[in-house]
């Protein structure tokens, strides 16, 4: 769907839940899926700088359609024909901005491929800190939030391992060298295909690109130059396919016993 396509979207679901939230529908509500609205979100960031207005604080503060019905009822101050006037008012000036410019707004989503059994909540969270950085222009933070991806994920699967000690403090490339040796995955393995070696090989060198990038250009550290956007999209796409291999290969070489299963079943993260 293009920009307008998702704010109509967007009206539409809103004022049909003002119209459920009136009638104390409460579960047709939650039936309501809130991707859409969290794109409808980005879409009024992006423009109201070009539009030249604050955006409406149920856009500021909610990030779902049920936060968004409860704040807008929860204002003595309006009823239930006013409040769903004020929703098309707000969608409806952007939506009408974008047809009488001819403009359309991308939004880019980095897709979540994590198994969420095997992930921290700190894991999605990174995951999901990636893509708002992204979204509004902190690139070095997204750089950051990349790397902690990578970190988390690594120190997740050896703690799997009884022998792993989580409170030695290791930097990201130590710390991928120990998983890809508790998962088989040493280019050197003579047994491993030349191809797969070329690839472990290369996973190698961006694990270190990341760490090195975000050490030059992280929020955590006074960066010594500006990150653009298609850089921070690069890390932050390369951080995943890393993430997403590691969590098969463990899946993977779990599946197979070719690890000790004993060793991680009962160690409950």
């Amino acid at each position: 769907m293009d920009a307008i396509q998702i704010l109509d979207k967007g009206k539409f679901d809103l004022t049909t839940a003002i119209e459920y939230y009136e009638q104390d529908d409460y579960l047709e509500i939650s039936k309501i899926n809130d991707l859409n609205f969290q794109e409808c979100r980005l879409i009024f960031k992006r423009l109201s700088d070009k539009i030249g207005r604050n955006n409406p604080d149920y856009i500021i503060n909610c990030r779902t359609i049920k936060e968004v019905v409860e704040n807008l009822f929860s204002s003595k101050a309006f009823d239930y024909n006013s409040i769903k006037n004020l929703v098309n008012v707000d969608f409806n000036e952007y939506i009408d901005y974008l047809e009488e410019n001819s403009l359309d707004v991308s939004i880019v989503r980095v897709e979540n491929e994590i198994p969420y059994e095997l992930t921290f909540d700190y894991i999605l969270e990174s995951v999901t800190k990636c893509e708002n950085r992204i979204e509004s222009g902190d690139y070095s933070g997204a750089v950051t939030s990349a790397k902690t991806l990578v970190e988390g994920v690594c120190k997740e699967i050896l703690n799997k391992f009884l022998d792993y000690n989580s409170n030695e403090k290791t930097d990201l490339p130590i710390l991928f060298k120990k998983v890809r040796e508790k998962l088989n995955l040493d280019p050197k393995d003579p047994k491993l295909d030349n191809s797969l070696k070329d690839v472990l090989t290369g996973l190698i060198k961006i694990v270190n690109g990341i760490s090195e990038i975000r050490n030059k250009t992280g929020d955590s550290h006074i960066p010594r130059y500006k990150i653009d956007r298609h850089h921070a999209l690069l890390v932050v796409n390369s951080a995943k396919t890393v993430s997403v291999f590691l969590f098969n290969s463990f899946e993977y070489q779990k599946e197979k016993g070719n690890i000790n299963i004993e060793e991680t079943k009962n160690k409950v993260n």
